[in-house]
């Protein structure tokens, strides 16, 4: 089965919409990948007529994505193509269409819940009915794996699944998110298979095999283990925060969040001692742990994370290269400190360490 796309654009600088994000991405959760997509000036409808019947003749499926007050120009358009088309279904102005053996869908791309909406209850039905098809889907999470180890099972995986399985890879802020996408025909144990070698081949990166969060995933924990948290951020500028109090339910286990970005302040709230600042700098291992036992004995809290580093662009007065940084994660009984050194930009740098600490913290709750 292989499907296309046609983007509606109202001028040369329409962009990809959080809408336009939305109906993709449900499609693609679904299972239906797109091998095409194409951006085209909906006024110019001889040329989306064109399009429109050079994709039917390529491709099963044809998704056509406009903003709402266009689908009825995209309708005309549409039924132009295929005089003899029939439609399947209709839901707020959009459309399925069925012409031999290629399917038109006009899907609605703004900003609301239309598309996604018709996406759910009428072409992932149909297309269903339509080839006998239903996709599952196997999601991994990772943080700090080997890249090259990764592009290396991945591609072990294409050799020995072939078409029976799709996948989806992002790596972002060196976190890891892969996705194998099958259908009922697909053989039981070759999914298994496959699921074992990418759970032995991540290792103890792996964080989660369902598409949660890390923030989801240590706030679960934590309610599960009846634990509470406390962080103390410097030059991640309550980024750490911020993702774990967008979990819903965090009040329950997140206690507090210091962002002492200023030598003074990480002796007044924190307790760090004068002579580490001045001895080790802001920025070292011995700092960290004392951001972290400063939480601790406060007595309000179970573990506590601690970050202080260099985001750039320039170095401190110690000189550390730009992306060095300190994590400390730990308990009452054992507080860790891990050193680290990011590349990329002030911001790639900051979500880098912000990914490694919630990630630190899951580890080590876990392992309590």
């Amino acid at each position: 089965m292989r499907n296309a796309c046609i983007v509606l654009r109202k001028n040369v600088n329409t962009t990809i919409s959080s809408g336009i994000h939305a109906v993709l991405n449900e499609l693609f959760l679904a299972g239906y990948q797109l091998e095409e997509v194409r951006w085209l000036p909906q006024m110019e409808e001889e040329q989306v007529i064109k399009g429109i019947q050079a994709l039917k003749a390529d491709f099963d499926n044809v998704f056509i994505l406009a903003d709402k007050t266009a689908l009825p120009i995209a309708k005309k358009y549409i039924e132009t193509c295929a005089a003899n088309a029939k439609n399947k279904a209709e839901f707020a102005g959009a459309m399925i269409s069925e012409e031999g053996k290629s399917s038109v869908f006009l899907l609605s791309n703004d900003g609301s819940e239309t598309g996604v909406q018709y996406v759910k209850t009428a072409c992932i039905p149909y297309l269903q009915q339509r080839y006998g098809l239903r996709f599952d889907k196997i999601v991994l999470r990772a943080v700090g794996a080997n890249h090259a180890r990764i592009d290396q099972m991945l591609a072990e995986g294409k050799r020995l699944a072939g078409n029976a399985l799709s996948y989806y890879h992002e790596r972002k802020f060196d976190e890891d998110i892969i996705e194998l996408l099958y259908n009922n025909n697909t053989p039981k144990m070759l999914a298994d298979d496959l699921l074992r070698m990418f759970v032995e081949g991540l290792g103890d990166t792996l964080y989660a095999l369902e598409n949660v969060s890390l923030e989801q995933q240590l706030i679960s924990l934590l309610k599960l283990r009846g634990k509470k948290i406390s962080v103390a951020e410097s030059f991640t500028g309550g980024g750490i925060a911020k993702r774990l109090v967008s979990v819903s339910g965090a009040s329950e286990v997140y206690w507090e969040g210091i962002n002492a970005y200023n030598e003074e302040s990480k002796i007044k709230r924190l307790g760090v001692s004068p002579y580490t600042l001045g001895t080790m700098g802001a920025v070292s291992e011995k700092t960290a742990y004392e951001m972290a036992l400063g939480l601790l004995n406060t007595g309000d809290c179970d573990i506590a994370i601690a970050t202080t580093g260099l985001a750039g662009p320039k170095s401190d007065k110690n000189m550390l290269p730009v992306g060095y940084c300190c994590i400390a994660v730990g308990t009452k009984e054992r507080i860790c400190v891990y050193q680290y050194r990011f590349d990329g930009t002030r911001e790639e740098i900051s979500e880098k360490a912000i990914n490694y600490a919630l990630f630190l913290a899951y580890k080590q709750l876990k392992n309590v």
